[in-house]
């Protein structure tokens, strides 16, 4: 399976333009079927905290008509109403344009008063897209190396993580990017915003990195699309060599044994 990471200027708090920008991005990235694409956070609208701007209720559909378009995989960053509450999602629609998992933001940012503004999830999300069980993640999630061993332990052999990390972190992403591949034993696809928000600029540094911690592609600054073709093989026989996940002490984390 081919990866996509969009590195997407997402236009202030504007669904129309970065729709666009969206839409030039997969056009120019010779997709082919069966592929792979995984959009930022909060995709239309960067890392906007007004739910009634960052939310409309055509989203997900114009988001299924585009990966049923390019016949591809679709890992979309929305706002969703969820039991009249917003949240935080990343949705994974297949290629036939139908919505087959949803995770919602566990690790809300309250620096920037996020979870006054959004739902938290319960739980991270393992799905399983036919060749490959993946966990997607949202941004700040990157932090919290728990939420990651849960997913890895649950069978999460790829990572595809939406994000609107800023510049004056840029620092903290590469080597925290680095650290969950390695210490899961699983591919990471992180698709970062470069756009402009109130508080700053987004870092960009679009990345792919493998299941040792090496980046295979990145997109340092610009709009941007990072490719790679996931070695799943390589990534089984390293998990078998090197049992580091057999060896983690499930109890201790709270899963079955």
């Amino acid at each position: 399976m081919r990866l996509h990471a969009l590195q997407v200027a997402s236009v202030w708090e504007n669904h129309i333009e970065s729709r666009d920008r969206i839409e030039s991005l997969c056009s120019a990235a010779g997709l082919g079927e069966g592929d792979f694409v995984i959009t930022s956070e909060l995709c239309e609208t960067g890392f906007s905290t007004n739910p009634n701007l960052a939310y409309r209720n055509d989203s997900l559909p114009w988001a299924a008509q585009l990966a049923k378009r390019h016949r591809v995989w679709l890992q979309f960053g929305c706002a969703i109403r969820r039991d009249g509450r917003a949240t935080n999602a990343a949705v994974i629609i297949d290629p036939s344009g139908t919505a087959v998992a949803t995770y919602f933001k566990c690790m809300l940012f309250t620096p920037g008063e996020e979870h006054r503004a959004y739902e938290a999830g319960a739980d991270c999300v393992v799905v399983d897209i036919g060749s490959v069980k993946v966990a997607p993640m949202i941004c700040y999630d990157l932090r919290f190396p728990e939420l990651w061993r849960r997913a890895a332990l649950r069978g999460a052999e790829l990572f595809t993580m939406g994000a609107c990390w800023p510049d004056r972190r840029a620092h903290h992403w590469g080597p925290l990017i680095a650290a969950r591949a390695i210490e899961c034993q699983a591919w990471v696809v992180a698709a970062n915003s470069c756009g402009i928000e109130p508080s700053g600029s987004c870092a960009g540094r679009t990345q792919i990195v493998s299941h040792d911690g090496l980046v295979v592609h990145t997109v340092l600054a610009g709009e941007g699309v990072a490719t790679a073709r996931v070695d799943l093989d390589a990534l089984r026989e390293w998990r078998r060599s090197f049992p580091a996940l057999a060896d983690a002490r499930r109890a201790h984390l709270g899963l079955p044994s």
